[in-house]
């Protein structure tokens, strides 16, 4: 009787160490990829708290966003995280308007590839909603503080852009960041579109870009076609060495940051100098010009010392008026302030010195036609 109690027994203690052995198992054999709140098909309203899991045997991140409507053209960002296993995020859907959305996880590997999860849900808040947000302009307008860009953006004709579907993500330079620029350069701005433009869309970045998304050393390619660099240091951030002052002003569009610096795209790159001549290329020779005038130009020789370049009011060389020195040959560029110039003919005078003194010169006229 006691050997078939002790057997039982032997029994009854190999069983129970067998299920606390397999129980740890089968709890982390059960955690899959994936959304698990709100589950596929739910209904939410208000804030939702958004868990998950993400993992690989590769992992390097997991991001999360909403898709409005379901679409993935309109992805808005949400989260990122670095280390894997479960997450949450606390979303406010009152933003968003009512009816099926989607919540999109992507479980991204090493080599940038990725796995990716969808759950479709249904917003159902109460009638009484805030009110519907306005687009990037309209919110730019209502702000105060960027009466210059807006005008800059009317001028350039990039309203109906920014009132697009987008989303996009606008870095917003402040009246005071425009006023930064040195004298005359906004009023001529506003005389040339194509440059304007072409400054403009450098602060715009495809996407809808919040705050906590920006990492140091990230980089983004504008709707101008050069990327921009974001640097973070003692949790201050900066795009291209302007400061980010204010952070996710959500328009119904996208999302606009404000900047305290205008920022300006890089240069493009020179033609090669076998293709160049001596001289001044812009303005043409002749040409009429208003406000900030952009002086080009090309200066080398076998024997390059330095570039000067000087301005002739009404054209006389003994009234010559230093504007610049150079001691890298190549292309040429300087800013001129016509407004303070009686209107009428000038000249501008660039010299290609040799290391024994001798020079050549070149003679571009223009005329100045400020009103």
């Amino acid at each position: 009787m006691s050997t078939t109690r002790k057997g039982f027994k032997f029994i009854l203690l190999a069983l129970a160490a067998i299920m606390l052995l397999s129980f740890p198992l089968a709890a982390g054999a059960a955690m899959e990829n994936g959304i698990t709140n709100p589950a596929n098909g739910a209904t939410v309203k208000g804030v939702v708290e958004v868990t998950g899991y993400a993992s690989d045997p590769a992992f390097s991140k997991w991001q999360l966003d909403v898709l409005p409507g379901g679409a993935a053209d309109g992805a808005i960002f949400l989260a990122v995280g670095d280390k894997p296993g479960e997450f949450t995020y606390s979303l406010n859907t009152n933003p968003l308007p009512n009816g099926e959305h989607a919540l999109r996880l992507r479980v991204v590997r090493s080599d940038s590839n990725y796995a990716e999860y969808i759950n479709k849900f249904t917003i159902a808040n109460g009638a009484a909603q805030p009110a519907a947000a306005k687009d990037i302009v309209a919110t730019a307008v209502g702000a105060g503080q960027f009466n210059t860009l807006v005008a800059a953006v009317k001028a350039a004709g990039l309203v109906e852009a920014l009132q697009g579907k987008g989303p996009f993500t606008v870095f917003a330079p402040t009246d005071e960041a425009f006023a930064k620029l040195p004298a005359g350069t906004v009023e001529g701005l506003l005389k040339d579109p194509k440059a304007l433009s072409n400054i403009l869309l450098y602060h715009v970045v495809p996407g809808a870009v919040k705050a906590e998304a920006v990492k140091d050393g990230l980089t983004a390619k504008t709707l101008q076609g050069s990327p921009v660099t974001f640097k973070v240091m003692d949790g201050k951030a900066m795009i291209d060495g302007a400061g980010i002052v204010a952070t996710d002003v959500m328009a119904s569009n996208g999302v606009i940051h404000v900047i305290d610096s205008v920022i300006l795209p890089p240069a493009k790159a020179a033609a090669p100098a076998a293709a160049m001549s001596n001289g001044i290329s812009a303005p043409k020779d002749g040409a009429a010009v208003s406000g900030v005038a952009a002086i080009k130009g090309y200066a080398n020789d076998p024997s390059f010392s330095k570039w000067q370049l000087d301005l002739l009011p009404g054209g006389d060389a003994n009234a010559a008026i230093f504007l610049a020195l150079g001691e890298t040959p190549g292309e040429l560029s300087y800013s001129l302030d016509t407004t303070g110039l009686p209107n009428g003919e000038h000249a501008f005078r660039l010299r290609v010195v040799r290391p024994d003194g001798n020079y050549d010169e070149y003679v571009s006229k223009f005329v100045i036609a400020n009103k």
